[in-house]
Formats: structure tokens, sequence, C-alpha cells
């Protein structure tokens, strides 16, 4: 087989029917060449950085094709601008300069992710034809000569990442814990450093910089660590993607045509299935950037053990939880008070609601009703206030009844019932506002996902859930039985598993197709599921659907086992792997990877499922 200059040109090019990931086997040359040449030169600090810049850039050039330059403009306009915040010398400079950072990053995202909600929005309310177009597109074409597709706007890999990171840069500057960069080329490592750039762990700035200038430092243990962690990764993948192909794909494209048993065990397949595809890029990518001597923090700590679901998120998907912690949650306000984003942002989710519901654009004069006392009432704690809102409220309530506007009739059911709470008892109005940046931070988390409404409902289902734990711990914090009582622990982890099952099917769902014409809204597959599970177990066949998909059940099983296993038991067969022999060791990782890529090629790549979000 020979190597042509063909070759060698299409390997420096990006093919969009084959973007690069940690599964394609042209990634691993890459990786063998970058880490040769980065034992060479680890040694001197600006040109090992350098290094590790330029294969950073070309990885997500090869991930993402010309979206590499939206790339690059994010991280010059982010080194700038915290630049000329920290020069500024007055504070509304420094405001200025992070609102200019927020606008910017926030105004791709949304661009990218929310394009076509924002369109579609203002065509129905306004009665226009409005269509989205992808401007870069059409910019490369008309400098280029390209011929992209400017009709579709595609999501570039990394985005919602990338952001995120240039966004903890700008802030944590803006708040005194974190001094400008002189070097661009420093804040540019930070940004795109690739073992994490396209689907995270999100890195905070705080933890990341001190290691670009630090000393190569990696011995034997985390040599044999890295080597772990990107074994257990590939082989979460693996069955992952076994899982999704033969099991959770099958029944949530069609769950008419199972049983409330099968319905079931695909949401139970789908829980273990984005797990293992999320942790296993997560801990591939943690063992990547351990070689080249950057410590990443763990981004999943056996999350389906937690017991409640305030432990779940302290385990689940750690580094965006933090960030939307220390980013958002606290500017709301944290569990002190409210600000006036919380007031104003509360009454917008009605809106969207509303308009979901299909409702008339006359209701929206009972929204801004209902908006101006909820602001009144919150910020004078004045209970006549509070007691009108509560009138117009029900008036509304009573005009979403008569129109059979359901979700909106949900949303301000809720927002009546904390009103009344907080009316009812004055020491209830800052656990109220603590619950409504909870839930305004969920339901925040749960547009980051994507613009569907399902998206929402699943950061409404935390968000709520977050608060009524809250408020069940404030009423058993004191009281021993709920503490150590072994048979309580065991059923608030059964309890907090199902939630999140129940959260995972609102998640997962998408509209589908039936008899190729008529088209099912996610929702619909939503409510089927839900039935069949409730309505339509059919108990009589479990041990015939057992036997007839062994395999299935029996990688089911074991994945939940492997994430079970405890932590002490993890450690014993990591012992074992160190004190292997290097030649044992290195012929194992051999036969390892080339069993996983040949599995691989068998079943087709699966794309990693956080690389649409």
């Amino acid at each position: 087989m020979q190597f042509g200059w063909t070759d060698l040109i299409q390997f420096f090019s990006f093919n969009k029917e084959a973007p690069w990931d940690f599964l394609q086997p042209l990634f691993w040359v890459f990786f063998l060449i970058a880490i040769f040449f980065y034992s060479l030169i680890y040694k001197n600090i600006f040109i090992k950085n350098l290094w590790l810049l330029i294969i950073s850039l070309f990885f997500y050039y090869k991930s993402g094709g010309f979206y590499f330059w939206l790339l690059v403009f994010s991280t010059i306009t982010d080194f700038y601008f915290a630049g000329f915040m920290e020069k500024a010398k007055s504070r509304v400079g420094k405001t200025f300069w992070l609102v200019m950072s927020l606008v910017c990053n926030l105004g791709l995202l949304a661009y990218y992710k929310y394009a076509y909600l924002f369109t579609d929005f203002i065509n129905y309310v306004f009665h226009t034809n409005f269509v989205s177009v992808d401007y870069l597109a059409k910019l490369s074409n008309s400098l280029t000569g390209s011929n992209f597709d400017i009709t579709q706007i595609i999501l570039p890999v990394g985005i919602s990442f990338y952001v995120f990171q240039t966004l903890s840069y700008t802030i944590d500057i803006y708040r005194g814990k974190l001094k400008a960069l002189d070097s661009i080329f420093d804040f540019a490592l930070f940004v795109t450093f690739f073992p994490h750039l396209v689907a995270g762990p999100i890195v905070k700035a705080v933890d990341f910089l001190p290691q670009i200038k630090a000393p190569y430092q990696v011995s034997k243990d985390d040599f044999n660590r890295a080597l772990i962690l990107i074994i257990g990764g590939l082989t979460k993948k693996l069955i992952a993607d076994y899982l999704g192909i033969n099991l959770v794909n099958r029944i949530f494209e069609n769950p008419f045509a199972y049983t409330g048993f099968e319905n079931l065990m695909g949401v139970y397949g789908f829980a273990i299935q984005i797990y293992f595809d999320f942790s296993g890029y997560t801990d591939t990518a943690i063992g990547l950037a351990l070689l080249f001597g950057f410590r990443l923090s763990i981004n999943f700590d056996q999350p389906y053990k937690a017991g409640n679901i305030t432990d779940f998120w302290r385990k689940w998907h750690i580094s965006l939880s933090t960030w939307l912690r220390d980013y958002l949650y606290i500017s709301l306000g944290g569990n002190k008070r409210a600000s006036w984003f919380t007031y104003l942002m509360l009454p917008t989710f009605l809106v969207i609601a509303l308009f979901i519901d299909g409702f008339e654009w006359a209701s929206v004069g009972f929204i801004a009703l209902t908006m101006l006392f909820w602001i009144i009432w919150l910020q004078n704690y004045k209970d006549m206030w509070g007691y009108v809102g509560l009138h117009i409220m029900v008036f509304w309530a009573g005009l979403l009844y008569t129109q059979k506007a359901w979700a909106s009739l949900y949303c301000i059911a809720f927002v009546f019932l904390m009103w009344l709470s907080a009316i009812w008892s004055k020491k209830r109005r800052i656990a109220l506002s603590t619950d409504a940046n909870l839930m305004l931070t969920m339901l925040l988390g749960g547009l980051w996902h994507g613009s569907h409404l399902r998206f929402i409902i699943w950061g409404g289902l935390h968000g709520l859930a977050l608060g009524v734990h809250k408020s069940w711990m404030e009423f058993t914090n004191k009281k021993d039985f709920f503490q150590k009582n072994k048979i309580y622990i065991f059923l608030t982890q059964i309890l907090t598993f199902h939630f999140v099952c129940f959260c995972w099917i609102f998640f997962r769902a998408t509209p589908i197709s039936i008899n190729g014409n008529e088209e099912l809204d996610a929702l619909v597959v939503v409510r089927t599921m839900l039935e069949k599970i409730a309505y339509s177990f059919q108990s009589q066949l479990i041990i015939q659907i057992l036997i007839g998909y062994k395999n299935v059940f029996i990688l089911l099983f074991l994945a939940y086992f492997l994430h079970f296993i405890p932590q002490k038991s993890k450690k014993y067969i990591q012992n074992l792997f160190v004190k292997t022999p290097d030649l044992v060791k290195a012929f194992f990782v051999f036969l390892w990877i080339f069993f996983v890529f040949v599995q691989i090629r068998a079943s087709g790549i699966q794309p990693f499922i956080y690389f649409q979000f």
C-alpha cells in the first residue's frame, strides 16, 4: 500500500464526511506524531506551548472545517476585550467590556443554536416570512469561491463549550479573581487545547492557566492512569454504541411497536448509554491531556449512585453544573436574593410557553400585567401587590383553561403556587428567590442543550426537583432517621435514579415519521412511551423478551455493574494494571485498541452524543 502526495493532501484537508474525533484511526496517527515531537521539545515551555497550540488548531480544523475561523475570531476578540477590561479605570468601563464579551460570545451561540427558533418566533408573531441564512458560509463563498450551503445553519462543533470557557475568563477578570494574560498565544492555548475542546470538560481559566507555565511533570503513575482513562473511555464508547444501535434507537424511533417492558428497558438503556458515551469521551480527554502534562478535573463521579437530585448534579457533568453555579446561579443571587434578571426571565419563559401553545397576540397584555406586578411586589415586598398579582394570575389561568393552552396553564399554576407560598409566609420569600434562581438556572441549562421544548421541560423538571429537595432538606435536616437509615438511603437512590430516567425520556425523544409521511412530535413520543410503560407492560412476555435479546441485556447489566462497582474495587483493578510488566501492558493496550477499532469499523462510527450540543 503506497502513501502518495494525494494522501498527504487529504490528511491536511478537512473531510466533511469524516470529521475527526477520538474514534477516527487517523486521529491516533496524528496523536502519536504530536506526542513524539512534544517529547523532544517539552523542556522549552514556550516552544512546547506553541506546538500544542498548532496541533490544537489543526485538530479543530479537521473536526470543524471552516468554523475554525469562528474559533479564531472568538479567541482574538475575548483576549483583547479582557485586556481592555483590566486597563479600564472605572467600573463603568470594565462593565462595558464585559458586556461586549457577553454580547459577542452569547450572540454567536444564540445565532448558531437558536436562529431557527428566533426566525420562527418572529414570523409567527409578525406574520413575516424571514429565512435563516448562514452568513459565515455566505462570506466564505464570496471571498474564496467556495460552495457552502447557506440555507442550513449547522452548529459549529464545540461552540457551546469554548464559549463558556472564554466567558469564565472574562468574568473572572471582571470579578478581580484573575489577571489578564499578556500573551495571546497562552490564551489561545487555553481556549483551543484539543483534548477538551469539542465536548469538554469545560475548563476554568483559574485552573488551567497556571499549568501553561508549569514545567512538564508526568510520573509513571500519571502515565498508567492516563492509559487506564483512555482504554476505559474507548471501552465505554463501544458499549454505548452497541446499546444505542441495538436497543435505544430502535425503541425511541418506534415505541408503538414495543411492549411497556421494552420501552422501560429502552429508557434504562439510554440512561447508561448517554453516561458511557459522554463520560467515555471526557475520560479519554483527561487521559490525553495528562500525557501532555495537563491535569483536567473529572467530569463524572458515579452519578446514578446519587441519593438525591442535588447530589446527582454534583456527580453529573460536573464542569457544566459547576460553571452554571459559579457564573449563572450566583450571579442571579444564589440562595440569598433574586435579581432583576430573575424577575424578568421567569415571565419570559411563560411567554415562550404561550406561543408554543399557539396562543393569540392579545394575551400578551395579561403577560405584561403579570410581569409588572411580579416585579413590583418582589422588589417592594408589599402584600397588597401580591394579592393583586394573584387575582391577575387567576384570571389569566381561567383564560388559558378556556383556550386549552395547557403548557402555559401549567407554568402559570407553578408560579401561582410559589407566589401564594410567599404571601402566606414572609420567611418563605428568600426561599422563593432561591427556588426561582434554581429554576431559571436549570431552564437555561436545558436551553443550552437545544431550542426544542423538550430540553426546556427537561431543565424545568430538574429545577423543580432541586427546589423540592431543598425544601425537604429543611424539613429533615435535624432528623437522624433520614440521615443514617440505610433503607431510607437506598430508597432515595432508587427514587432519584428513576426520576432522572423519567427526565431522560424528554431529553432523548425526537420527532418520528409514521408510514413515511405523518410526523409525530417529540412530546407525542414521550407520551406514547409513558403510556406503554404504565398501561401495556405485558409482564407475561418478559422472559421471552430477555431470551430473544439476551446479548443486549447481558451488556446492559454489565454496563450498570461497571457503573455501580465500588471505588475501592476500581482502585484495586487499576493497581493490578499498574503492577503489570511494561511489555505485557504495552501488548495488552495495543491488542485492546486494535479490537476497539475493529469493532468500530464493523458497526460504523457513531458520533459522540454531546457533539450535537
